[in-house]
């Protein structure tokens, strides 16, 4: 069984988690839904949400931009963060348990592959993200490799309880 940061998501919903459902400014994929998957909203909404405090957390990936609401900043919400997106959330003071799911870089780009992200992109996004998460095990409190979707959640859900 395939999985990712949505599946490990979705298991946490099923439990009572609540997900924060993120903002952004690229393009649908197949099969998304707005306001389920993602807030899609344009690049000047979400430049004026972020100048009036409704987004707390932003990060950029292939020109398009990702962040966090206000309306998600409670306990027992589940959200999906880069170092960057990390470190602005802790520096509002919000209480955050945070993980960083480890993959084997072969076996990401299968993954981003199978899901059908142009290879041109894949390329850019691994670059990217071996500078962004450079180093990102020691900003977390625990680190989770991504190999077994239940012992994936059962680990994020025994740390989180001792938090």
């Amino acid at each position: 069984m395939e999985f990712g940061k949505t599946a490990i998501q979705n298991e946490l919903l099923k439990l009572g988690y609540n997900v924060s459902i993120n903002y952004t400014t690229r393009e649908k994929r197949i099969n998304e839904v707005d306001d389920i998957d993602y807030h899609f909203i344009t690049k000047d909404e979400f430049e004026k949400m972020w100048a009036n405090g409704s987004i707390i957390e932003k990060s950029i990936f292939n020109n398009n931009y990702y962040g966090i609401g206000k309306e998600s900043a409670k306990e027992d919400i589940v959200c999906i963060l880069d170092p960057n997106g990390l470190n602005q959330i802790k520096q509002t003071g919000i209480k955050i348990v945070s993980f960083y799911i480890d993959l084997d870089e072969e076996e990401k780009i299968k993954r981003m592959i199978k899901r059908g992200d142009n290879k041109e992109e894949i390329l850019i996004k691994n670059d990217l993200d071996n500078i962004r998460f450079k180093n990102a095990e020691n900003l977390v409190d625990y680190v989770v490799e991504n190999i077994d979707l239940n012992e994936t959640v059962k680990f994020i859900i025994e740390k989180s309880i001792m938090a």
